[in-house]
């Protein structure tokens, strides 16, 4: 399998199908989607549907055949934002954000790391630029670090099963370059990690890019207004602690 490294995703050799909608392509996993069309990725497809919000837009919670889905689209964040809320230039449809993302999420799962399922990916064309939305498989019965935080209802072994996870994730060289505390889901000491957007993989995993991917954490955390830092002046060597171990 080749390395996947930041910036750069490669193109690996797993279950995905590509289908050409003329307007754009769609990637996918044929053992979750039957018949792909760009239907799946327009919210009025759905008879039932949740809106939630990941920070930047609305994501909303869907069923189809069975299967419960997360689907959202690309938001850019920061001050490109005004400029430009959805589009991106237009290089490939391998170097577009949603294929990198698939791809990566395919790599990682195939690692055996806890992170969501994809499903699929549309990018639609127009002129030179795009935009796109991405399927996931919803992970269910899981609350975010930062609700937890916020709740004040962190244990220790959670702090822990933190701490190795994200250890885990640097392991394999995993560069979460936005490792914040509303992109780590638990379900009780089970650690998820989401949002893998412009993320990828480093040759070299004892690079800063581990510190960076802490600091991050770190920061987001202490942004929390609702919370006591007394919390997190406990709970925080208890997650390092773990992650060094």
């Amino acid at each position: 399998m080749p390395l996947i490294t930041s910036g750069n995703v490669s193109v690996c050799d797993m279950k995905a199908e590509v289908i050409d909608t003329g307007s754009g392509k769609i990637l996918c996993d044929p053992t979750c989607v039957a018949q792909p069309s760009s239907a799946l990725f327009d919210i009025s497809h759905y008879a039932q549907h949740d809106v939630v919000s990941d920070g930047r837009g609305a994501a909303h919670f869907v069923e189809s055949e069975n299967q419960k889905w997360l689907l959202k689209p690309y938001y850019r964040g920061g001050f490109i934002r005004k400029l430009s809320e959805k589009s991106y230039v237009f290089t490939g449809y391998e170097r577009t954000r949603m294929f990198r993302e698939f791809r990566l999420l395919q790599v990682l799962r195939s690692r055996g790391l806890p992170v969501p399922k994809p499903v699929a990916v549309l990018v639609e064309r127009s002129g030179w630029c795009y935009e796109g939305t991405i399927i996931l498989e919803r992970l269910e019965n899981v609350t975010s670090l930062q609700r937890l935080v916020e709740n004040e209802a962190v244990g220790v072994s959670q702090w822990q099963s933190v701490g190795k996870t994200i250890a885990l994730f640097h392991q394999n060289g995993v560069n979460h370059s936005d490792l914040n505390a509303s992109n780590i889901l638990l379900r009780d000491d089970e650690v998820f990690i989401i949002d893998f957007d412009g993320c990828g993989l480093e040759h070299n995993n004892q690079g800063t890019f581990r510190r960076k991917n802490l600091e991050r954490l770190h920061r987001s955390l202490l942004k929390q207004r609702h919370f006591s830092h007394g919390l997190l002046s406990e709970g925080w060597p208890l997650l390092t602690a773990a992650y060094q171990s």
